[in-house]
């Protein structure tokens, strides 16, 4: 239901205030389960949106494994270095290990990833 949609479209849809939408969402104790435990290459991508008012602009950053679509791991975080080496502590965390790491040139990932040769 929620897929590409934001907190207000949900609320909407659902018909419950955007308290309600994001009090589930902030208590949801949902979490992933990597399909494998190494991957050959993964991706690290991040998008940002705004968390209850365009002051509190929050950045999603994630490990996606392409061939699959699977989202490995994810963090979020303000856009910066210490929530991209978040990142990568919460692949260790999980146990998941990769060969290397294909991404943009962002200076934070490539600071904190190995890249693909």
């Amino acid at each position: 239901m929620a897929r590409g949609s934001g907190i207000r479209d949900i609320a909407e849809v659902e018909r419950v205030s955007i308290g309600k939408v994001l009090r589930t969402l902030s208590q949801s104790k949902y979490q992933l389960q990597a399909q494998q435990s190494h991957y050959e290459t993964l991706e690290i991508d991040e998008f940002w949106t705004f968390v209850g008012n365009k002051q509190n602009k929050q950045w999603l950053i994630y490990a996606y494994h392409r061939e699959t679509g699977e989202i490995v791991a994810y963090v979020w975080g303000k856009r910066d270095l210490a929530t991209a080496k978040w990142l990568k502590a919460r692949l260790k965390q999980l146990g998941i290990s990769y060969t290397c790491i294909s991404s943009d040139c962002w200076d934070s990932f490539v600071t904190t990833f190995k890249k693909c040769k």
